[in-house]
């Protein structure tokens, strides 16, 4: 089964990546069908190989826990309003279903949930996600890490900006990963979720020169050899596997360990037809603004506090795991199941906090949500953001979604709408945002 899940770096701001390899079990790419012009994989996803606990309708979960924790369950079918049914005109509809309206006056903006993940290179976790997007209507942005359309074998038909060929700061996999990870990420794409990049080799300041050293034509030679890479997968293996993934179907990206510069950055995004960055976090919730040209969406996560502490974090789950376990990040043995249930629910509570913030003040600032396909923390931050999905996904003018509806939405909106939702100041009872939790939940930003 292979494993690609991005391990500890030094620093706490930024998820970094090295991960570890293990033996492919075979997959069934399923034939794909149309349905009410939406193209979807025939036949229902496979298992989640890490057991969910979302509680029934109607429970909650232990005294004394708030936020994620005090809601009911999502539904049990994977459909919306917004996703399903007639589309009216003037409708665009993505491909995951989600159909893009303008806002009517006075309308309130839909509360929007973005999951992404970086690396998206396992297939145990690429099942899990399958499972929970079959439970409720979630679809999602997966980035990927060009090195994976590579072998230890072909690893040499890369070179990053900087090192020798073949070299990365993640490990290669074995000629059986390969058609695996094709057939998983074909599942996605015919199922309506978004692939975008994670660059290649995944250099960062532990292996330099990487993301913060890159000038644009190095951020310009990552993305060439990106879509080369994604293009070729059969010609530089010696597969007849495809992956499904036009070129221009690759719209956004989130660097490795978050690096770079967007003076150096975003250049080679616009050059090579990108629309968005979920690079660069914003403090507390907002409204995602453009790029001073006006031509790149700035999607990055949040810095909110984990739930509980008055401490703001990155929304991400490495960043979760370097607060809560720090001694075992840094090599001090590992947290017992008990404390990695606590830290689940911890991060769980966090994402409610969040969601009870952005539908409080009814503005529905986007929640963007950054993981790994990991099992760090016996497994306690994919328990976490999937029983979020399952508790929240399908709740009430609100709407899971990849980045790619996301952008779409914002694009089609009157510009006034999207600036009077961008300069929106909360006056909810006068609470300073890093006073939070202590306000009762009412933050001003």
């Amino acid at each position: 089964m292979l494993k690609r899940a991005a391990v500890a770096a030094t620093v706490v701001l930024a998820a970094a990546g090295c991960t570890s390899t293990g033996s492919a079990g075979p997959v069934t790419v399923t034939s794909n069908v149309t349905a009410a012009g939406v193209t979807a994989a025939a036949g229902s996803p496979g298992s989640a190989s890490v057991p969910l606990s979302a509680p029934a309708p109607g429970s909650t979960t232990s005294p004394g826990s708030t936020g994620a924790g005090s809601a009911s369950a999502g539904p049990v079918a994977a459909s919306h309003p917004l996703t399903s049914g007639p589309v009216p005109a003037g409708t665009t509809v993505e491909p995951d279903g989600f159909q893009i309206r303008k806002l009517a006056p006075g309308q309130e903006a839909p509360q929007f949930i973005v999951f992404s993940f970086d690396g998206v290179g396992w297939d145990e976790k690429w099942q899990y996600w399958f499972d929970v997007a079959s439970k409720v209507p979630l679809h999602f942005t997966g980035f990927l890490s060009g090195t994976y359309m590579l072998t230890k074998q072909t690893a040499a038909r890369y070179t990053g900006p900087g090192h020798k060929a073949g070299h990365a700061s993640i490990p290669f996999g074995t000629a059986a990963d390969l058609p695996v990870e094709i057939g998983n990420l074909n599942k996605a794409l015919s199922l309506g979720d978004e692939i975008g990049t994670h660059f290649n080799g995944h250099f960062c300041d532990d292996n330099t020169p990487g993301g913060n050293q890159w000038n644009t034509a190095d951020w310009n030679n990552e993305l060439d050899q990106f879509f080369a890479l994604v293009e070729n997968v059969d010609t530089n293996n010696g597969i007849t596997d495809k992956l499904n993934l036009p070129a221009g179907e690759i719209k956004g990206e989130r660097t490795p360990c978050l690096t770079g510069h967007k003076a150096d950055l975003y250049p080679a995004l616009e050059a090579h037809g990108m629309d968005y960055d979920s690079s660069f976090t914003r403090t507390g919730l907002s409204w995602p603004t453009k790029s001073t040209d006006g031509k790149i969406w700035q999607l990055g996560m949040s810095e909110f506090p984990t739930h509980g502490t008055g401490h703001p974090q990155i929304t991400m789950d490495y960043n979760y795991y370097a607060q809560q376990e720090p001694h075992v990040i840094s090599g001090g043995g590992s947290a017992t199941p008990a404390q990695s249930a606590a830290d689940s629910q911890q991060v769980l509570d966090t994402y409610g906090d969040m969601y009870k913030s952005a539908m409080t003040d009814g503005i529905h600032e986007p929640l963007i949500l950054g993981n790994h396909f990991n099992d760090w923390n016996n497994n306690a931050y994919s328990n976490a953001i999937g029983n979020f999905a399952l508790q929240y996904c399908g709740k009430a003018n609100t709407y899971c979604v990849p980045f790619r509806d996301l952008v779409g939405w914002m694009n089609a909106q009157d510009p006034s709408v999207i600036a009077a939702l961008q300069n929106h100041k909360s006056n909810l009872g006068g609470c300073p945002y890093l006073a939070w939790p202590k306000c009762d939940g009412k933050i001003k930003y």
